[in-house]
């Protein structure tokens, strides 16, 4: 009842809301008490004028925070269209200053929903781009180290990241949909007036976006404090509003809204629903700076509408989940019928009315382009980077092409944030800007995997330059494990060109293997390893990678334990094994995963030559065949033959074993059948096909063929030798540190079932 009398008292305050309603309603200090008082001494003539000429009181539409439960508003919003209910300012944080600011710039109900469904929320909440627009280089980077921390010298503490996430992938989608009001502007001018809530973390000071950039305020409000980093614009350092105001109904007052019509989402406050790290972040900092302020603004709403949202959490992004919770807020705003027809009495039910045109969506509609700007990239990279982008002026474009653009430019690895801006008009053409945020030069990579064959290894790579688009780099590379390496590397990237550099290796190493067809005999087997190389080698390709040069491998001691009749204990230690080689390798990989990709093609091909006049010759192809979105074809087959003078360096012997290809030695070609790497003859081949179903999300089964065959000579595989037979059942799970594999599996060579399970990245 004490609603319906404060509707009905919205009639008097037709004449005398302006006079009341003051920015010292706000229940926080401002960041920017001068601007604010601008804009909402606007706003109060706006409203001023509406009831002037409509005879009927201001209606303000307020959104809270919540995450993925922000869906629900749009079930709100459906309804209160339905009911052809005014709205005359609409207010938000986090995510509902997200789905406010889409409905502000003029996108109805339905096409908020088409919107929210079509997004792939997976890419969203990442900086995910297509593996296609990194270079070879550095995907085998990236899905080599779970840790990759950019730093300026040894400055590693300020180079730290402020977040998991840039929030990459969602600028591009406010990019997308609010063409038309992407330049600095007041809010006032946007097809229904909006502010949004976010929080300055230096002063900890309440900041209202009522003019800007609409990107960087609807990015800003919903940045989650610790998942997203906070946005840095002019002297500021913004984070999500949700922590000082998640439910700015005062923002609304001070606006001079007669009526508030209030969403509010309830934030887990028990055990059971605090379940992810994004629950938790939000949880501990809407509680420890929002409550007094949410209590606070409760009591403004003139309709109070909390949907229920039990049992969905911060990330409850699936397809499922999201239609739930919009007919949830469609339901709860039903619940509300008696409230909100009451309001429909007193303001019509015309619907609400555009005071400017919609904005453009650019996945709709594609725009003239009459320049391309770059912001923070000096001349040289400008060059660069315009040549990959190769935009015309004067053409039409869609969302696609500039999200293209923009991977294409993040790629590079130079910036650790590339957004783009539309500004101009729809007649006159569109200046597409690209915002570059330089990336420290230098970088530290950790990489962690655990096994059963090594138990543990760690490797760390600190690269001095790699972050560079050209220029010197020089990196080192240490793994610890059962052989460990040291390996220097030096190279030099022109502005076009291959690139040119050198290196130097040296290792020891523990290999436990099996001997050859006839026995089932292991050993153990040491060397010292050290090998310089001179190369050249292509530069910035993204499925292809070509080097070729001279190396120089030295082994000074090598030891060999062999349990079996004959065997014996032999260490050498032998300064002058001397080995020069030139060698050639190429790479062509257009599969869209490093591990467990659903579609693509890989080929390998390598050619050593040993000037005592002995070839080492390897190809190999595998290829990922879809066959539906649950199943899909691997097939490979590997060949490497070695002839010619004989060959005296065990280094370079052909080498089977593992689900790991060169665990050991570069040419070791992986095999179900065996865990650790087996010495074979110099023509060796292997073929498998595996079937694997993706069972949930990042979840697979496989079964798994396999056979493999080697000899002398092909005579000699016909004749003498027999091919080994294997068969596997293999689980794996694609974690954000590495995938998890595990496999029982047997070969016809010892009829025995093994087990193996490792966790991490190859290296």
């Amino acid at each position: 009842m004490r609603k319906i009398v404060l509707i009905f008292f919205a009639l008097f305050a037709l004449g005398l809301g302006s006079a009341f309603a003051q920015t010292d309603k706000l229940v926080n200090i401002s960041y920017d008490l001068k601007g604010d008082s601008v804009f909402f001494s606007q706003m109060h003539k706006r409203m001023a004028e509406i009831r002037k000429k409509e005879h009927r009181p201001t209606v303000a539409l307020v959104l809270a925070g919540g995450g993925a439960k922000g869906a629900s508003h749009i079930g709100v919003l459906k309804y209160l269209e339905e009911k052809g209910i005014p709205i005359d300012f609409v207010a938000g944080t986090s995510m509902g200053g997200l789905m406010g600011g889409l409905y502000a710039l003029g996108y109805s109900a339905t096409e908020i929903d088409t919107i929210v469904r079509s997004i792939d929320w997976n890419v969203m909440m990442s900086d995910n781009i297509p593996m296609g627009f990194y270079t070879y280089t550095r995907k085998m980077y990236k899905g080599t180290y779970i840790v990759d921390i950019p730093f300026t010298q040894f400055h590693f503490k300020e180079n730290l990241p402020s977040g998991m996430l840039y929030g990459l992938n969602i600028y591009n989608m406010m990019s997308a949909l609010s063409v038309g009001y992407q330049h600095d502007a007041s809010f006032m001018e946007m097809p229904t007036p909006y502010c949004c809530v976010a929080t300055e973390i230096v002063t900890q000071k309440e900041k209202h976006w009522t003019s800007g950039n609409i990107i960087d305020a609807m990015r800003s409000t919903m940045s989650i404090p610790g998942y997203f980093r906070p946005v840095r614009v002019d002297s500021m350092i913004l984070s999500d509003g949700g922590t000082k105001n998640n439910f700015p109904t005062d923002v609304a007052v001070a606006a001079g809204a007669d009526i508030i019509i209030g969403v509010e989402l309830t934030m887990p406050r028990d055990y059971k629903k605090v379940n992810n790290v994004a629950d938790i972040l939000m949880q501990t900092a809407q509680y420890s700076g929002g409550l007094e302020a949410h209590n606070r603004n409760v009591g403004n709403a003139t309709v109070y509408i909390t949907p229920d949202i039990s049992g969905f959490g911060m990330l409850s992004f699936g397809t499922e989940e999201i239609s739930t919770l919009i007919k949830r807020g469609y339901d709860e705003a039903a619940k509300h019928e008696h409230e909100l027809d009451s309001i429909v009495q007193l303001v019509g039910s015309g619907g609400r009315e555009l005071h400017n045109t919609r904005a453009i969506n650019t996945g709709e509609t594609v725009v003239k382009i009459v320049n391309v700007e770059y912001e923070g990239v000096s001349d040289d990279e400008e060059q660069y980077i315009d040549s990959k982008v190769r935009l015309k002026e004067n053409e039409y474009y869609g969302e696609n092409t500039f999200e293209l653009c923009q991977a294409i430019v993040y790629g590079t690895m130079a910036f650790s944030q590339v957004t783009y801006r539309l500004e101009g008009d729809s007649v006159n053409g569109y200046r597409l800007i690209f915002k570059c945020e330089k990336r420290p030069p230098n970088s530290f990579g950790f990489g962690l995997r655990m096994d059963t064959e090594e138990w543990i290894a760690a490797q760390i790579n600190v690269g001095f330059g790699r972050n560079k688009i050209f220029g010197s780099l020089f990196d080192i590379t240490a793994r610890f494990s059962m052989s460990p390496y040291l390996m220097v590397n030096w190279y030099y990237l022109p502005k076009k060109g291959p690139k040119f550099g050198a290196s130097f290796k040296t290792l020891y190493r523990t290999m436990i293997g099996t001997e050859d067809h006839e026995y089932n005999i292991q050993y153990v087997e040491r060397l010292w390893r050290n090998e310089l190389k001179v190369y050249i080698a292509d530069t910035r390709w993204s499925q292809t990678s070509m080097s070729a040069g001279i190396r120089l491998e030295y082994m000074p001691y090598y030891l060999k334990v062999d349990p079996s009749p004959e065997g014996q204990e032999e260490p050498v230690w032998d300064w002058r094994r001397f080995n020069p080689y030139a060698y050639f390798r190429f790479v062509y990989d257009n599969e869209n995963a490093r591990y467990f990709p659903d579609r693509g093609l890989r080929v390998k091909a390598s050619y050593d030559y040993n000037f005592r006049r002995a070839h080492f010759v390897a190809a190999s192809i595998h290829g990922v065949i879809p066959c539906t979105k649950f199943f899909a074809i691997v097939a490979s087959a590997n060949g490497r033959y070695i002839f010619g003078h004989d060959n005296d360096n065990v280094f370079m012997d052909n080498y089977v074993g593992g689900t790991m290809p060169g665990r050991y030695y570069e040419q070791q070609i992986p095999f179900i059948g065996y865990n650790s790497a087996s010495r074979r003859e110099s023509l060796l081949t292997t073929a498998d096909l595996e079937l694997r179903f993706k069972v949930w999300k990042k979840i697979y089964l496989s079964a798994i063929g396999a056979v493999m065959h080697d000899g002398e000579t092909l005579a000699d595989m016909k004749e003498k030798n027999h091919p080994v037979y294997a068969a596997a059942l293999q689980f794996g799970y694609n974690s954000k540190f590495g995938p998890l594999m595990a496999n029982l599996h047997w070969n016809s060579r010892f009829h025995r079932v093994g087990f193996y399970l490792g966790f991490g990245y190859d290296f």
